[in-house]
Protein backbone atom coordinates (compact mmCIF):
# COMPACT_ATOMS: atom_id res chain seq x y z
CA UNK A 1 0.00 0.00 0.00
CA UNK A 2 1.22 3.54 -0.70
CA UNK A 3 1.37 5.99 1.63
CA UNK A 4 1.71 9.69 1.38
CA UNK A 5 4.85 11.07 2.32
CA UNK A 6 4.73 12.88 5.79
CA UNK A 7 6.75 16.09 4.10
CA UNK A 8 5.29 17.94 0.77
CA UNK A 9 8.13 18.58 -1.43
CA UNK A 10 7.11 22.43 -2.08
CA UNK A 11 7.82 22.80 0.98
CA UNK A 12 11.71 22.57 0.19
CA UNK A 13 11.22 24.03 -3.25
CA UNK A 14 9.59 27.23 -2.25
CA UNK A 15 12.34 29.00 -0.30
CA UNK A 16 15.13 27.41 -2.62
CA UNK A 17 13.59 29.27 -5.13
CA UNK A 18 13.40 32.30 -3.13
CA UNK A 19 16.74 32.28 -2.26
CA UNK A 20 18.15 31.39 -5.86
CA UNK A 21 15.84 34.61 -7.07
CA UNK A 22 17.32 36.74 -4.38
CA UNK A 23 21.19 35.90 -5.20
CA UNK A 24 20.46 36.49 -8.76
CA UNK A 25 19.59 39.85 -7.99
CA UNK A 26 22.56 40.44 -6.02
CA UNK A 27 24.22 39.28 -8.71
CA UNK A 28 22.87 41.89 -11.07
CA UNK A 29 23.30 44.61 -8.74
CA UNK A 30 27.46 43.95 -8.17
CA UNK A 31 28.45 45.71 -10.77
CA UNK A 32 26.08 48.78 -9.78
CA UNK A 33 27.36 48.86 -6.01
CA UNK A 34 30.97 47.76 -6.89
CA UNK A 35 33.46 50.78 -6.87
CA UNK A 36 35.53 52.23 -9.68
CA UNK A 37 38.40 50.18 -10.41
CA UNK A 38 41.19 52.41 -10.09
CA UNK A 39 40.88 54.07 -7.07
CA UNK A 40 39.64 58.08 -7.43
CA UNK A 41 42.61 61.07 -6.97
CA UNK A 42 42.52 62.93 -3.82
CA UNK A 43 41.04 66.61 -3.41
CA UNK A 44 44.72 67.51 -3.00
CA UNK A 45 45.46 65.99 -6.58
CA UNK A 46 42.60 67.76 -8.29
CA UNK A 47 43.74 71.36 -7.14
CA UNK A 48 46.81 71.17 -9.47
CA UNK A 49 44.93 70.39 -12.91
CA UNK A 50 42.10 73.03 -12.31
CA UNK A 51 44.89 75.74 -13.31
CA UNK A 52 45.17 74.52 -16.80
CA UNK A 53 41.88 74.51 -17.49
CA UNK A 54 40.75 78.21 -17.74
CA UNK A 55 43.32 78.41 -20.46
CA UNK A 56 42.09 75.76 -22.36
CA UNK A 57 38.48 77.19 -21.45
CA UNK A 58 40.53 79.91 -23.90
CA UNK A 59 42.10 78.08 -26.55
CA UNK A 60 38.82 76.21 -27.30
CA UNK A 61 36.49 79.71 -27.04
CA UNK A 62 39.27 80.69 -30.04
CA UNK A 63 38.79 77.66 -32.25
CA UNK A 64 35.15 77.53 -32.13
CA UNK A 65 34.67 81.29 -32.77
CA UNK A 66 37.04 80.41 -35.77
CA UNK A 67 35.00 77.54 -36.57
CA UNK A 68 31.51 79.62 -36.59
CA UNK A 69 33.19 82.21 -39.14
CA UNK A 70 34.67 79.92 -41.36
CA UNK A 71 31.18 78.01 -41.40
CA UNK A 72 29.45 81.77 -41.90
CA UNK A 73 32.37 82.33 -44.81
CA UNK A 74 31.56 78.78 -46.81
CA UNK A 75 27.57 79.37 -46.28
CA UNK A 76 28.56 83.23 -48.11
CA UNK A 77 30.42 81.21 -50.71
CA UNK A 78 27.79 78.42 -51.28
CA UNK A 79 25.26 81.20 -51.68
CA UNK A 80 27.55 83.16 -54.11
CA UNK A 81 27.82 80.40 -56.14
CA UNK A 82 24.73 79.33 -56.34
CA UNK A 83 23.74 83.09 -57.75
CA UNK A 84 26.42 82.89 -60.13
CA UNK A 85 25.37 79.51 -61.81
CA UNK A 86 22.15 79.83 -61.66
CA UNK A 87 19.42 82.03 -64.24
CA UNK A 88 15.92 81.44 -62.48
CA UNK A 89 13.14 82.08 -65.69
CA UNK A 90 9.53 82.48 -64.47
CA UNK A 91 6.75 81.27 -66.19
CA UNK A 92 2.73 81.60 -65.31
CA UNK A 93 0.37 79.65 -66.26
CA UNK A 94 -2.71 82.10 -67.23
CA UNK A 95 -6.12 81.35 -65.55
CA UNK A 96 -8.29 82.18 -68.71
CA UNK A 97 -7.04 79.54 -70.91
CA UNK A 98 -3.63 77.87 -69.17
CA UNK A 99 -1.17 79.12 -71.96
CA UNK A 100 1.94 79.08 -70.54
CA UNK A 101 3.61 83.01 -70.40
CA UNK A 102 6.81 84.55 -69.28
CA UNK A 103 8.08 88.09 -69.70
CA UNK A 104 10.94 89.04 -71.63
CA UNK A 105 10.53 92.32 -70.83
CA UNK A 106 7.34 91.46 -73.34
CA UNK A 107 5.14 89.55 -72.51
CA UNK A 108 5.89 85.85 -74.77
CA UNK A 109 2.91 83.19 -74.79
CA UNK A 110 4.51 79.62 -75.31
CA UNK A 111 1.47 77.59 -77.29
CA UNK A 112 3.43 74.99 -79.00
CA UNK A 113 6.72 73.18 -78.51
CA UNK A 114 8.58 75.24 -81.10
CA UNK A 115 7.87 77.94 -78.87
CA UNK A 116 9.05 76.22 -75.74
CA UNK A 117 12.39 75.21 -77.82
CA UNK A 118 12.47 78.76 -78.98
CA UNK A 119 12.10 79.81 -75.18
CA UNK A 120 14.32 77.81 -73.77
CA UNK A 121 17.10 78.57 -76.53
CA UNK A 122 16.23 82.03 -75.80
CA UNK A 123 17.16 81.78 -71.88
CA UNK A 124 19.80 79.91 -72.29
CA UNK A 125 21.34 82.38 -74.34
CA UNK A 126 20.82 85.17 -71.82
CA UNK A 127 21.91 83.19 -68.82
CA UNK A 128 25.33 82.66 -71.35
CA UNK A 129 25.86 85.95 -71.75
CA UNK A 130 29.36 87.70 -70.54
CA UNK A 131 31.37 84.71 -70.44
CA UNK A 132 29.64 82.92 -67.82
CA UNK A 133 27.71 80.05 -68.56
CA UNK A 134 24.80 79.70 -65.96
CA UNK A 135 22.16 76.53 -65.66
CA UNK A 136 18.85 78.07 -66.38
CA UNK A 137 16.09 77.06 -64.19
CA UNK A 138 12.76 77.05 -65.20
CA UNK A 139 10.17 78.07 -62.80
CA UNK A 140 6.20 77.17 -63.79
CA UNK A 141 3.17 78.87 -61.38
CA UNK A 142 0.17 78.10 -61.45
CA UNK A 143 -2.55 80.59 -61.33
CA UNK A 144 -3.39 82.71 -58.21
CA UNK A 145 -6.85 81.95 -57.88
CA UNK A 146 -8.59 78.97 -58.16
CA UNK A 147 -9.29 78.16 -61.95
CA UNK A 148 -10.06 74.99 -64.11
CA UNK A 149 -6.95 75.61 -66.05
CA UNK A 150 -4.51 74.26 -66.24
CA UNK A 151 -5.98 71.01 -66.97
CA UNK A 152 -4.11 67.76 -66.40
CA UNK A 153 -3.44 67.43 -70.37
CA UNK A 154 -1.56 70.50 -70.47
CA UNK A 155 0.07 70.29 -67.55
CA UNK A 156 1.43 66.62 -68.80
CA UNK A 157 2.42 69.11 -72.44
CA UNK A 158 4.31 71.52 -70.34
CA UNK A 159 6.27 68.68 -68.78
CA UNK A 160 6.81 67.24 -72.11
CA UNK A 161 8.16 70.63 -73.28
CA UNK A 162 10.70 71.22 -70.33
CA UNK A 163 11.54 67.27 -69.96
CA UNK A 164 15.63 68.30 -71.25
CA UNK A 165 16.04 71.25 -69.01
CA UNK A 166 15.49 72.13 -65.38
CA UNK A 167 11.65 72.62 -64.37
CA UNK A 168 9.35 72.56 -61.17
CA UNK A 169 5.99 73.59 -60.99
CA UNK A 170 4.80 75.71 -57.69
CA UNK A 171 1.91 77.59 -56.66
CA UNK A 172 2.82 81.66 -55.92
CA UNK A 173 2.76 82.50 -52.73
Amino acid sequence: MIVMPRRSVTRFFIPLIDVLILLFCIFLLMPFVSGQPTPEATPDEKAPLEKPLPEEVKTLQVMLNEANKRVERLEKERQARLTDRLAVCVMEIDAKDGTLTYFDPDRHEIKSEADAIRAIAKQKALASKGGVVKDVYFLILYPRRKAPFPTTEQVDQMKGWFKDVTFAFDIPG
